[in-house]
């Protein structure tokens, strides 16, 4: 019968690991739990239920938790591993908090920091670790995958650093406390897109920074994009409103893949190098891309301007005006500022075998072109070089030669004969409209 009793003894072992955690009462725990979590966290916080279980190993599992007054962190479940030998000690050490299935409202983030700070004193209660997995935050500004979040505590109980990956493993973060609610900030990430403003893809993308309770620092910003990169630094400041400023640089960027994020019909092609220095004010973040203010230089190689043909539209002696066609250059380079949705483009020059053209143009905030390009078009030994008007829409260019340029250049033929009279007519007329109050545009 020994065999018998051996068996009995293990049902009744096996029995009492499943069956204790339904004999211990927890759920009467959750209001005194719920208190001293609240005070911790300055946030009210409700749990749906709690239980234990001794496999695998010892640890309380709680479930539908919610933190905030309008429940601004919504948590599915909370598995609680207690270190066994630290239970019969003064201060009990937990090894690890995991959290899974996080939602997080992003109005949030800004008092989360009060939550992992150490009140002083002894501590009766240490925790190591807190992982977070499957997090969502909700942000009507940022498009944000799924994440997880390991946070780790030193002896003391005060925050020793946080990584974040997001779950498909493209971006990961790592935060350093400095001290106080300062942070040291470094993030990876490779093909990744930007969850902010225009869905910019990266390669690779690496930024070292640093966040207080005043602002977010970004240092170094090294990226590989659309065949080229991107290098600068930038702050987001929230002291007294919000401000974001900086400096870009970016060298061989494919314009083909790059504009069609900012506008579906892309008008030129090449490749982009630039610098540019923007700000932007408002006194919410959700406001800040609403009156930006970019200024920069830039040069585009081996590219096509597409909607403009400028040697065709480059003949003084015209009845139709000239829409459509192309202009392919070696180089088109020029200054930019942008001032709310106001672009203006200064000190333009374009480049190729045969042709070179410079002057100003301006686009209105509904995409009206208005300015003034000269063209300068070679023909056989002689230069023609003619003034024309820009006009019409980013979608739908108009170039035709200014009244001035017409009439000098039918003057000079009739005088002088083609080529050398239609030039020199041309130049003549557009200089005495400069003198005598024509305007440039």
């Amino acid at each position: 019968m020994k065999w018998t009793k051996r068996l009995f003894i293990i049902l009744v072992v096996f029995l009492a690991v499943i069956g204790l955690p339904f004999l211990i009462p927890l759920n009467t725990y959750i209001p005194e739990i719920e208190k001293q979590a609240g005070e911790k966290l300055h946030e009210p916080v409700k749990i749906g239920s709690l239980r234990f279980s001794l496999v695998p190993l010892p640890h309380v599992a709680l479930q539908g938790i919610t933190i905030g007054a309008q429940q601004e962190v919504r948590i599915a479940s909370i598995k609680v591993s207690p270190n066994l030998s630290s239970l019969i000690s003064s201060v009990k050490i937990l090894r690890n908090i995991e959290l899974d299935t996080v939602y997080i409202r992003a109005d949030m983030l800004g008092k989360m920091p009060v939550w992992f700070k150490s009140e002083g004193g002894p501590q009766a209660v240490r925790i190591e670790k807190i992982g977070l997995n499957h997090v969502t935050l909700e942000s009507p500004s940022m498009a944000l995958p799924l994440f997880s979040v390991a946070v780790n505590l030193n002896s003391d109980g005060d925050l020793k650093n946080v990584l974040l990956a997001s779950d498909d493993g493209k971006l990961k973060l790592d935060a350093t406390p400095v001290s106080g609610s300062d942070f040291d900030l470094k993030l990876t990430a490779q093909q990744w897109r930007f969850p902010v403003g225009p869905p910019l893809q990266f390669d690779m993308l690496n930024i070292t920074g640093a966040v207080d309770s005043e602002a977010l620092r970004l240092r170094d910003i090294d990226g590989k994009l659309y065949g080229g990169t991107l290098k600068g630094a930038a702050e987001l400041n929230w002291k007294s409103g919000w401000r974001f400023s900086g400096d870009l640089k970016g060298q061989r960027v494919a314009l083909k893949s790059l504009l069609p994020l900012f506008n579906s019909k892309a008008r030129v092609s090449g490749q982009l190098n630039a610098k540019a220095r923007f700000s932007m004010n408002a006194r919410t973040a959700s406001r800040l891309a609403d009156s930006p203010n970019v200024d920069g230089d830039f040069s585009i190689h081996n590219g096509v301007l597409h909607g403009f043909d400028l040697a065709r539209a480059a003949q003084p002696i015209k009845t139709k005006e000239v829409r459509g066609g192309q202009t392919e250059f070696d180089e088109f380079s020029g200054i930019f500022s942008l001032a709310g949705k106001d672009i203006r483009l200064r000190r333009l020059n374009i480049s190729s075998g045969v042709l070179n053209a410079n002057g100003d143009v301006d686009i209105s905030p509904s995409r009206q072109l208005g300015g003034k390009v000269y063209v300068e078009v070679k023909k056989g030994i002689s230069l023609v070089s003619v003034p024309l008007r820009v006009s019409g829409t980013l979608q739908d260019p108009v170039l035709f030669p200014t009244g001035a340029a017409v009439t000098g250049a039918v003057v000079g033929t009739a005088i002088l004969g083609p080529g050398a009279g239609t030039s020199l007519g041309v130049q003549a007329a557009d200089k005495l409209e400069s003198w005598f109050g024509g305007k440039k545009k």
